[in-house]
């Protein structure tokens, strides 16, 4: 057979194999997307797990979505593990800017020092002022426990709506309860829940 022939030949099953990926690829990710919406964690999870899933997607990325997994069903011991995995994974510089700020939310929530405190030493490196600084401010209110930004917060909250006024009213709630204040991190906490509400509720209506 022609060498020429055998070279097209290979091309066009080449071409085809990666269009047959590329429209796999693109399904798995609705379903995915569906799996993580509906909060069907053990499916989205057991999907992830399938032999064609693991070809499909690289690494980095199949372990991310994996995290989401373990979040969203609150498997704590897992997605520490998957955290410390990824931590130590080749990666481009936006897929460490993605995980550690993710890692660090995540810590932060956990109320994990140690992990929360190392990342923000990482964080501290970028070059983008505006990270290091509510990095900074974050750690201070949920490991150090502290309540210096009360004042500027609620000088900015008539300024906002929707889910930014709802999350920093969940901010001045934490900051209240640190304080001592329960009273008043009661009452900011059910106006940061009442406000992501009804976010949500419209968010699902504009479907």
């Amino acid at each position: 057979m022609d060498m020429r022939l055998i070279g097209v030949a290979i091309l066009l099953a080449a071409t085809a194999l990666l269009v047959i990926l590329e429209v796999a690829k693109r399904a798995y990710v609705q379903r995915l997307t569906q799996l993580l919406e509906q909060a069907d964690a053990k499916a989205y999870l057991a999907l992830l797990d399938k032999p064609l899933v693991k070809f499909i997607f690289p690494a980095w990325n199949r372990c991310f979505m994996q995290l989401n997994g373990y979040l969203v069903l609150d498997a704590c011991s897992q997605a520490d593990a998957v955290i410390e995995r990824m931590l130590g994974m080749r990666q481009n510089a936006k897929q460490r800017h993605e995980l550690v700020g993710k890692a660090f939310n995540y810590y932060l929530e956990r109320g994990n020092e140690a992990g929360a405190t190392k990342l923000l030493a990482e964080i501290e490196t970028w070059d983008d002022e505006d990270a290091i600084t509510e990095a900074r401010m974050m750690h201070d209110i949920y490991i150090k426990k502290g309540w210096g930004y009360i004042g500027d917060m609620e000088r900015r909250l008539p300024t906002l709506s929707g889910i930014d006024r709802g999350f920093l009213e969940l901010l001045l709630a934490l900051q209240y309860e640190n304080k001592g204040d329960h009273a008043a991190s009661e009452r900011y906490l059910k106006r940061s829940e009442r406000d992501m509400a009804a976010r949500m509720a419209k968010a699902s209506q504009g479907r």
